[in-house]
């Protein structure tokens, strides 16, 4: 039961399927849409330009890798986004980001956040998590239907008889 949760999970965060899911909607609302609604040289519409290089970024990891470089890609491009992200909102006080303690009994901890700045933060995070959980896939499940006998892998056994074959080749062409 555990393996059929655990592959499920694993087929869930597919971070191929995550870049999708976290491009398009990051592509329209934090590059695109504040692109047209900013003036040239204003801070919107600086970071409208680091969104859209987001983008340039995650289309580059759709499209040129594949398997295990690209949950790698993926893990430390969203997890530098997301770090990114959460460091804007506590700079920010405008962001309503509020983190109080009190240090004597009841240890009462108080914490709140803008929730419009739920939805990119939990999209970045689940592209993270998506990169981490297949950082050491194995390239075979990366490209599912890829039988053995093409995996680029070559036995000692293998290695051996391709061996004694061209030995064999080259004795009959000399001799």
């Amino acid at each position: 039961m555990k393996r059929i949760f655990d592959r499920n999970l694993r087929d869930l965060l597919n971070p191929k399927w995550w870049i999708v899911i976290v491009a398009i909607p990051h592509t329209i609302f934090s590059a695109l849409v504040p692109l047209l609604q900013s003036e040239v040289g204003s801070d919107y519409f600086t970071n409208a330009t680091f969104g859209l290089l987001n983008t340039v970024v995650l289309v580059s990891i759709f499209l040129f890798t594949t398997g295990r470089a690209q949950a790698r890609m993926v893990a430390v491009t969203a997890s530098a986004v997301f770090i990114w992200l959460l460091t804007m909102i506590a700079i920010d006080p405008a962001n309503g980001f509020d983190f109080k303690a009190e240090l004597a009994p009841p240890f009462l901890y108080k914490f709140s956040i803008n929730l419009e700045l739920a939805p990119p933060l939990l999209l970045w995070a689940m592209l993270a998590l998506s990169g981490i959980v297949h950082w050491n896939r194995s390239e075979e499940e990366a490209a599912p239907g890829v039988e053995e006998t093409e995996s680029a892998e070559v036995s000692p056994e293998q290695q051996s008889s391709q061996l004694n074959d061209l030995r064999e080749l080259v004795n009959q062409k000399q001799g």
